[in-house]
């Protein structure tokens, strides 16, 4: 079995009597998307700064495409990109002048520099703003063109750190297909997110509460191990609904999406007496096919189960 392209074992960190990331342990593999899944302050980008070489763990052990991560960073940073939720970009500089910049910090020049820089601006569909000053841009171009930057050394692995925070669907959208062109094209990715939807295109997930590992796999495999099902109740009277599914033995959970109500069983009930029950309380509604919990719900789901074991 071929060896992962990066794996952690016990990463810690400590700030004084404080500890932001607890005993991680995971494993990527060649050419996936690997996605850091955690709520704001969690320790995700505290984590990607460790892997990345900025910040030292105060215990733990990483390798990376065959080397210590920690030991033998030098030989490792001209194999790594990274890009960080804000944007390391010169605003005084053109989008051209910016990752010719880059580029030379690489090690790149001459053909090889002019080259690569228009492939990557091509790829990313920035290179009409190629001579725009990067004040000029919207959030999504600048991600964009971060990106270009971030790979313009052709990266075996690549970190991202909430690289579509504050960008919009569209452009949001723009960003994961350059990704999956990136994935196609031989590179790894870490890409740590608190966007659910986002979340659910990866190849695998680690979800992390307070520093510590919950839950770690593929997306599907999750929601299954939730041993849950989902039904979905189409209604206007979706809050008198609400509370008439709330009162029901066998309903784990019922919670409002939109004008609906999302209703939570264990995988193996017969929902069927439950909607009969629902239905001669008066309360008309339109049933959708159970399938499986969503990501959201996982969520919710592991943040429940640390608050209480805390």
């Amino acid at each position: 079995m071929a060896e992962p392209i990066l794996a952690v074992e016990g990463l810690t960190r400590r700030f004084g009597d404080f500890t932001a990331v607890s005993e991680l342990s995971f494993e990527i593999e060649r050419g996936e998307i690997f996605g850091f899944l955690g709520p704001n302050g969690a320790g995700k980008s505290t984590t990607i700064r460790m892997l990345c070489g900025v910040l030292a763990p105060s215990a733990g052990r990483a390798r990376a495409l065959g080397l210590d991560l920690f030991t033998e960073a030098d030989r490792l940073r001209a194999r790594m990109g990274y890009m960080s939720q804000k944007s390391s970009l010169l605003t005084d500089l053109t989008v051209i002048e910016n990752l010719r910049f880059f580029g030379g910090l690489y090690g790149l020049e001459g053909s090889r520099l002019s080259g690569e820089v228009e492939f990557r601006l091509r790829e990313m569909q920035v290179w009409s703003e190629r001579d725009l000053f990067v004040s000029a841009l919207s959030t999504g171009e600048r991600q964009r063109v971060a990106l270009a930057a971030a790979t313009l050394h052709r990266p075996d692995i690549l970190f991202l750190d909430e690289p579509t925070s504050g960008v919009d669907p569209l452009r949001r959208r723009l960003f994961w297909e350059a990704m999956d062109d990136l994935v196609a094209s031989g590179m790894s990715i870490l890409v740590t997110t608190h966007n659910l939807a986002e979340a659910d295109q990866c190849d695998r997930l680690a979800f992390i509460l307070a520093g510590k590992l919950m839950a770690y796999g593929r997306p599907r495999a999750l929601k299954e191990g939730l041993g849950r099902q989902v039904i979905e109740l189409r209604t206007d009277a979706f809050r008198a609904l609400q509370a008439a599914a709330r009162s029901l033995p066998g309903i784990l959970a019922a919670e409002l999406q939109g004008r609906a109500v999302r209703l939570s069983l264990a995988a193996e009930a017969d929902p069927a007496p439950l909607l009969d029950r629902l239905r001669a309380a008066g309360l008309p509604f339109e049933s959708l096919p159970a399938e499986l919990p969503s990501l959201e719900d996982l969520f919710v789901d592991l943040v429940q189960r640390s608050r209480a074991a805390a």
